[in-house]
């Protein structure tokens, strides 16, 4: 709730400096939309790429989850800013600002409906109190001031509505995936969609430096900090209650104004304060009702700020594998063979590697892991499913005694070569048997396994890990590299058969 009502106040100031370039500096409103849309998402994805670089790559994977953000940056994102310019154009800030709230109404309904439920006292009386607050604030009382045009009007709902889609549509990517990476594709989206359709290389804006300067704080405090101080509260607190305490952005806008530009403040404005302060109030107090009953209440889970819990590797579960996973690891196994023969691998022997010995022999010792989907994140019917049934969607085996065909291996020109291989002493760990389920590829598993295995390792005191691939398995090799494995050349490894095999090795050192 504190996330959502900076993000309000930040939102406050934004309209601030607006209101000070369009008014006195004459900044065209459309290349002043555009501008900010995109040094927004540069700063984002800046951001984004120096804090977690793996996360977003991951989620720029996760093909289902990208167009859902996408969809969200034009009609949340763009389509709020667009609408309520307009809707000003035709009518005024108060108008436009009035029926902006009505998409509280719109939140509350969808809350419920999807909830199966009734609105709740408490709710019913904040969105009393948001709207006439905010009606005070934005009139001034002035009911002739309603009196517009059926443009205005329309676009003032269009508001509305993008108002609701800008709370309601990111809970899911935002439990996945945190704010700051699902911002920041929304805000690339937003820039790119924004500069086709406004082209603000048209006008001639006089780029002084004072004009450069307030774009600059516009764009770290008013967009940066106020979309994702705001959608982290959406995140935390949930769509309602974060939608109400964004009425604070007026209440922001005039003690910033006045404090800034010297704006006077009336008795409107006053009591208009005094009613969304008491809305706050309210919507902040706990509730005796368990919050999980609501689909959009809330996080799915306690997730540190800014993080989703795809961004922690919490998306997916791992866990040792048991006997009764020996049949669901077979088949695992079997679909990794087929995808190794359509990259032209055949395999060295008519027995397939790992046989089914070897197998049971690994789950035994506690080598081998399985990856499920975690039930409480998905993000789709089929994640439902795989979630609902304990579906295995990924294998793994380490090693952490080291790899004893490693210790008679030739070629290989590993960076720990003091390590000692086979034994409890063993300074790695051996990676092997990195399997994911063809139709959940590409959406972050890969990654995930190999998180997995570093973090298991480097609590065992492991100093790197290694791996070995086929030299023509480039989507393995491509998943090694990219995590940050380093290639250490060619490795000859012989069987207990006097057979050889060619594989090309890897190393993380830790």
């Amino acid at each position: 709730m504190a996330f959502a009502a900076a993000g309000a106040c930040c939102w406050g100031f934004s309209g601030t400096c607006a209101q000070l370039l369009t008014s006195s500096y004459g900044i065209p409103v459309d290349w002043l939309i555009t501008v900010r849309m995109c040094a927004g998402a540069v700063l984002f994805l800046c951001v984004c790429l120096w804090k977690n670089w793996r996360a977003l790559r991951a989620a720029l994977r996760d093909t289902r989850c990208v167009l859902h953000i996408m969809v969200f940056g034009v009609f949340g994102v763009l389509l709020t800013q667009f609408s309520y310019v307009t809707c000003i154009s035709y009518t005024n800030a108060g108008t436009g600002t009035v029926l902006e709230r009505l998409g509280l109404i719109l939140v509350l309904c969808f809350v419920c409906a999807s909830a199966r439920r009734l609105p709740r006292i408490r709710e019913l009386v904040g969105v009393v109190l948001a709207f006439g607050g905010v009606f005070l604030i934005a009139t001034h009382g002035d009911v002739g001031q309603l009196a517009i045009p059926a443009e205005g009007l329309f676009w003032g709902l269009m508001t509305a509505v993008a108002m609701a889609c800008y709370t309601l549509m990111p809970v899911k990517p935002l439990a996945k995936w945190g704010s700051f990476i699902v911002t920041g594709i929304a805000m690339s989206t937003a820039g790119v969609v924004s500069a086709v359709v406004l082209q603000p290389w048209h006008h001639d804006v006089d780029l002084s430096g004072d004009v450069v300067f307030i774009v600059v704080v516009m764009v770290v405090v008013g967009t940066f900090a106020a979309y994702v101080f705001y959608l982290q509260g959406v995140n935390d607190a949930g769509s309602m209650r974060a939608g109400l305490i964004g009425c604070l952005e007026p209440v922001s806008a005039i003690a910033i104004s006045a404090v800034w530009l010297h704006t006077p403040i009336g008795g409107f404005d006053i009591v208009g304060t005094a009613l969304i302060l008491a809305m706050v109030v309210l919507t902040t107090q706990k509730e005796d009702e368990r919050r999980d009953e609501d689909a959009f209440s809330g996080s799915l889970r306690d997730m540190p700020a800014f993080q989703g819990s795809a961004s922690r590797l919490g998306y997916y579960v791992s866990r040792p594998a048991t006997a009764d996973d020996f049949n669901i690891v077979c088949a695992l196994l079997d679909e990794g063979h087929d995808a190794m023969r359509e990259l032209g691998i055949s395999e060295e022997s008519d027995k397939k590697y790992p046989s089914q010995r070897r197998i049971m022999r690994a789950i035994d010792r506690g080598e081998l892991f399985v990856v499920s989907m975690d039930a409480s994140i998905a993000t789709s019917d089929e994640d439902a499913y795989a979630a609902a049934s304990g579906r295995v969607i990924g294998l793994f085996a380490l090693s952490l005694d080291g790899d004893a065909s490693y210790r008679t291996a030739a070629g290989a020109a590993w960076f720990d070569d003091t390590a000692s291989d086979g034994d409890s002493d063993c300074s790695y760990a051996a990676l092997h048997w990195v399997t994911v389920a063809s139709w959940a590829r590409r959406s972050g598993v890969g990654m995930f396994m190999l998180g997995e295995a570093e973090r298991m390792a480097e609590h065992a005191g492991k100093a790197s890990v290694r791996a070995d691939a086929y030299e023509r398995n480039d989507p393995m090799r491509r998943l090694l590299e990219h995590y940050g494995f380093r290639a250490c050349g060619t490795v000859v490894l012989k069987s207990g058969r006097g057979r050889t095999r060619v594989r090309a090795a890897y190393e993380l050192i830790l």
